[in-house]
């Protein structure tokens, strides 16, 4: 179910993504960005996910772990708008 769930927001991002062609430098978004770009939201989490993945070489997709750090990381952007979103990213 989880996974059906991302693959159909995944979906529904895609289209957005691919007309905006916007590149961005994830060691440069600050919290303040990222929180106020909701259709990047999704996007920016599944990258995150795939940096930390390549880090620790495991290829599973924990959706409840996913879950954790985007809630982590939201709840720390909250009190720290100008921090970077890559200081916040938990070493896994």
């Amino acid at each position: 179910m989880k996974f059906a769930f991302v693959v159909g927001a995944l979906a529904a991002a895609l289209p957005t993504l691919a007309v905006a062609g916007e590149k961005v430098d994830m060691a440069e978004l600050t919290c303040q960005q990222f929180l106020a770009d909701e259709e990047g939201i999704l996007p920016t989490v599944v990258w995150i996910d795939g940096y930390l993945s390549h880090q620790s070489g495991n290829t599973v997709i924990d959706m409840d772990q996913l879950v954790a750090n985007v809630k982590q990381i939201a709840d720390e952007c909250a009190g720290e708008p100008d921090k970077k979103i890559m200081e916040l990213v938990p070493e896994e």
